[in-house]
């Protein structure tokens, strides 16, 4: 029996539908936590902690047990210093520029915060950003393109329209799941 060819399949698939991508690609960026326990739990290395490329990291934990500071300080500090563009959209209007400062983070320096609560909004952001950035830079090789990332504080705080209109007519009652099929 012959062999599927692998390639073949994949150049043809890559060409009619150019927003996708075949194979494997390891991250070589990593976002030090600013924690070395966390790394090493997270990537297996204490200097390592969430990969940067073509990854999504989730942040998960009790109210005040530090996701805003590792994620709007620590990792947007890191951010800063490694010349990569944080873009924080901060969903529930928290972070100020002391709070920033005081992680050592230039609120004026490289950094975009965003606030922005309705999840289409978020996803309207994201998108446009990613467009643009797209027909910026897709004649730049990949090594060469400046690099982004969105930090989300908090995406369960994140609301939807329906939510809105059901507070703003006082009728509160549950989404019926429409929140996380839009998440």
């Amino acid at each position: 029996m012959k062999p599927i060819d692998l390639s073949k399949f994949s150049k043809s698939l890559t060409k009619s539908m150019p927003n996708i991508s075949v194979g494997f690609k390891d991250p070589s960026t990593w976002i030090h936590t600013g924690n070395y326990a966390l790394n090493y739990r997270v990537s297996g290395d204490f200097h390592k902690g969430f990969p940067l490329e073509a990854k999504m990291t989730l942040l998960a934990g009790e109210s005040g047990s530090g996701k805003s500071f590792v994620a709007s300080g620590n990792i947007a500090k890191w951010c800063q210093d490694y010349g990569v563009l944080p873009i924080i959209i901060d969903t529930e209007n928290a972070l100020d520029e002391s709070w920033m400062r005081n992680f050592g983070v230039d609120p004026n320096g490289n950094i975009m915060k965003i606030s922005a609560n309705l999840i289409d909004d978020i996803a309207k952001i994201m998108s446009d950003f990613i467009k643009e950035y797209k027909d910026t830079y897709s004649d730049t090789p990949y090594e060469d393109r400046p690099k982004v990332l969105f930090i989300i504080d908090s995406l369960g705080m994140a609301t939807t329209n329906v939510e809105v209109e059901q507070v703003e007519a006082g009728n509160i009652k549950g989404d019926m799941g429409r929140k996380q099929k839009q998440l």
